[in-house]
């Protein structure tokens, strides 16, 4: 089974997006283009406070007839997060994205955050694992029949 650990692990060590959450909206949104990712963790220190998404963005900036400039982070940040440990699976991941309608988790352990999973890493590790098995099986198959 493939862990958040093994995703973590096999990415480039890329910095974690994260802004304190008196930064504005619009650098929050300059620093997901820059980093092309769709979320931003708020960070005091070393403490998860919440995290914005492009979701939040559409949400709570735009249909609310806000700007991007002047709006601080803090104010339409999602506060109630859901976050993963290291050891947890994929699948266990993909069912609390599907519980929670979400499409990034930070991944906590001990209190540290050690990094972000999104949808798409999840599905790129559960494709990649079906692969496998599937190789696995193939060659298993014409083992047999040699």
């Amino acid at each position: 089974m493939t862990t958040v650990a093994d995703i973590l692990s096999a990415r480039k060590s890329k910095p974690l997006a994260a802004l304190p959450p008196t930064a504005t909206v619009r650098q929050a949104l300059q620093l997901m283009a820059d980093r092309e990712v769709g979320s931003v963790l708020l960070m005091q220190g070393d403490s998860l406070l919440g995290i914005f998404t492009e979701r939040d963005y559409a949400r709570k900036i735009v249909l609310q007839g806000l700007t991007s400039i002047d709006t601080l982070l803090t104010d339409v940040m999602t506060s109630r997060l859901y976050v993963v440990g290291p050891r947890q699976t994929v699948q266990e991941c993909l069912a609390v994205m599907t519980q929670g309608k979400l499409r990034h988790l930070p991944v906590v352990d001990g209190g540290q955050v050690l990094g972000l999973v999104s949808i798409g890493d999840l599905v790129h590790a559960q494709l990649a694992q079906q692969q496998f098995l599937i190789q696995q099986l193939e060659n298993y198959i014409v083992g047999n029949l040699a």
